[in-house]
């Protein structure tokens, strides 16, 4: 995992909605097309191999950046070191940057938070709903989405046990933006139960839709630290 941090010279910039875009953008500029193209599922589905999510108030911006190629990892933050983070217009020359093992002896089981996104169409205007993690379909999009990812990046079926149980699940929702349209989503407390490849999958590239866009980041926890939040 890559954390970047930075400070900005002024606070709640016009561009907070779009950042999640401009991180995007500027992480395929530093990798090869393949990553920005994806991998296809059998089914014609796309996963991407990495995931992100940013943290943004005043004037702290902190990016935590994962990527299945570890190699990917190194690419992004080399371009930093030579030449700053570039998000569109804003230039941020002075960022510091950390490479971290969130994989060190990886349990069977391990406790996850973050916002994941999950959603189904409408009939009627083909208008995304999205869904509560407390949701049984909710739950469903997400065990086969992650089958499906794993599959997709490793070229295998995945044969041993997953398991994925939400374990809380914040009431309010929060808002994030990349298009126009904003992608609801709420956060929750995940015990997920794998072997060691997919649980190193899911911390490397989220869970759930839009890991790309801001959503689908995990940070491992326990179960206290979500009750004294």
């Amino acid at each position: 995992m890559l954390v970047i941090k930075a400070t900005l010279p002024t606070k709640n910039l016009p561009v907070r909605r779009v950042l999640a875009k401009l991180f995007q953008s500027f992480v395929y500029h530093c990798l090869d097309d393949k990553e920005h193209e994806g991998y296809k599922h059998p089914n014609g589905k796309v996963f991407k191999a990495m995931n992100f999510k940013i943290f943004y108030k005043d004037y702290d911006l902190e990016i935590k950046y994962s990527a299945l190629d570890k190699e990917n990892e190194k690419k992004v933050a080399t371009t930093i070191l030579k030449d700053g983070l570039k998000l569109g217009e804003i230039h941020i020359a002075s960022v510091e940057i950390a490479l971290e093992n969130r994989q060190k002896s990886l349990p069977k089981s391990i406790t996850v938070g973050g916002f994941i996104s999950a959603a189904i169409k409408d009939g009627n205007s083909s208008k995304k709903i999205y869904l509560e993690p407390k949701t049984h379909k909710f739950m469903e999009i997400i065990y086969n989405n992650t089958l499906q990812k794993y599959e997709a990046l490793f070229g295998k079926i995945y044969e041993r046990e997953l398991k994925i149980e939400l374990v809380k699940q914040k009431p309010k929702e929060r808002l994030f933006f990349y298009h126009k349209a904003p992608i609801k989503s709420w956060y929750g407390v995940y015990k997920v139960e794998a072997d060691e490849e997919m649980l190193g999958m899911i911390l490397d590239t989220g869970i759930g839709g839009n890991v790309m866009q801001g959503l689908g980041y995990c940070d491992i926890i326990s179960i206290k630290e979500f009750y004294n939040d």
